[in-house]
């Protein structure tokens, strides 16, 4: 049996286990799957989570020191805070370890974090944005245990937070209020905000600069709008546009780190849509969730590899080059040719998750079970030559 086999093997019939009979599966064969996967329990969810980009790695060992940033949502039980949080990988040459993650940095926010970033260009410059509509900029080089900044470019819920990548200190920003802002947080005045969209008409969940213009960005909404604007002409109406009628609303966004014209749309009704931006046209709709879409990110590393999160508690990767492949009529019955692999690990919706920008196919993911989730694909997955005995299969 391949590891793609087991993958579906496990999935199959899912609906008839309890969560806690499900998990109890995929902990017992996860171990086909991976090349090292960890677990740490929090004190409170978090729905935001990013590696920082600082590590160092050990000579002898070849293990890489990792820190990562987390939030809490305690549902105003308790006081909120921003996190760092440390960890070890193992090298990439051994199996297994230890990766759990230790708490080393707390900075307190008013609300519940939905989202936090570091800035591209000073990753000690975090940015947040919490259930209050508020934006809080921390040093993480600080000893301050608050935030250095806050300012309030909405009025209400916001998760759509994204610093661009070309200009330094722009700060993109989205709402329930039904707004997308770009704040340029080296101006503390009135001018510093930049754009205020006001094109959707409902709540805007999502929020991304194009990695390769400066001028665009894009946003998603539960108005069923994907939008492209462009800053020059302030924003004001979009240059793009895409409806997706059957979608239940919009959840999130991605652009393409590989292809200018690529970018994908997550929906609620737990579809991924592939649009090309140069006519907003769909090229494909990627079906293998059964819940609504709450993060999507492409791999830094690999052309075509895309990462979706979901309510459905589960992670898919996706293998774009695969799209329209011949299958076998048993693989067919097991999904489509792109979905390369299914993290099945967490017991609660996937809240966020984020590709680790210096070491190959590992990720992190967190869910509203209060588990942070580190992992690497496993060799086995990625050779797929690596058979395993269906008898080994618990």
């Amino acid at each position: 049996m391949s590891a793609d086999q087991i993958l579906e093997k496990l999935d199959e019939g899912a609906q008839e286990l309890t969560i806690k009979e499900e998990y109890q599966l995929w902990r017992k064969n996860c171990r086909y799957m991976y090349q090292f996967v960890t677990e740490t329990a929090l004190t409170w969810p978090s729905l935001t989570v990013q590696w920082l980009p600082e590590h160092s790695i050990d000579e002898d060992t070849g293990a890489i020191d990792a820190k990562l940033l987390l939030g809490t949502h305690t549902s105003g039980e308790d006081k909120d805070f921003l996190k760092v949080a440390s960890t070890q990988l193992p090298s990439s040459k051994s199996s297994g370890g230890n990766s759990r993650i230790k708490i080393t940095k707390k900075f307190q926010n008013s609300s519940e974090i939905n989202r936090a970033r570091y800035m591209p260009q000073d990753p000690s410059t975090v940015a947040t944005i919490n259930g209050l509509g508020e934006v809080d900029l921390y040093r993480l080089d600080d000893d301050k245990k608050s935030s250095s900044v806050q300012f309030k470019p909405h009025t209400e819920n916001g998760f759509g937070l994204a610093w661009s990548p070309h200009k330094k200190g722009h700060l993109l920003t989205a709402s329930d209020d039904k707004t997308a802002v770009i704040t340029d947080t080296s101006v503390k005045s009135s001018e510093s905000i930049v754009v205020r969209s006001t094109s959707h008409t409902d709540v805007v969940n999502d929020a991304k600069f194009h990695p390769f213009d400066e001028n665009l960005f894009g946003t998603v909404s539960d108005d069923k709008y994907t939008y492209i604007f462009d800053i020059r002409d302030g924003a004001t109406k979009p240059v793009l546009s895409y409806y997706s009628e059957d979608s239940k609303g919009i959840n999130s966004l991605a652009f393409s780190p590989f292809s200018h014209n690529l970018l994908a749309t997550g929906n609620t009704n737990s579809n991924i849509s592939m649009l090309d931006l140069r006519n907003m046209k769909l090229l494909h709709t990627l079906m293998g969730h059964s819940g609504s879409i709450s993060s999507l990110e492409f791999s830094p590393h690999r052309d075509g590899i895309l990462a979706s999160g979901s309510e459905d508690r589960r992670l898919i990767l996706w293998d774009l080059f695969k799209v329209g492949e011949e299958q076998a009529q048993e693989d067919a019955e097991d999904g489509c040719p792109e979905l390369f692999m299914m993290h099945a690990g967490h017991t609660g919706a996937v809240m966020d998750l984020n590709w680790c920008p210096y070491r190959d196919w590992t990720l992190a993911s967190v869910a509203d079970d209060n588990i942070v989730h580190l992992w690497e694909v496993g060799k086995s997955i990625l050779d797929d030559k690596v058979e395993v005995d269906e008898k080994e299969l618990e």
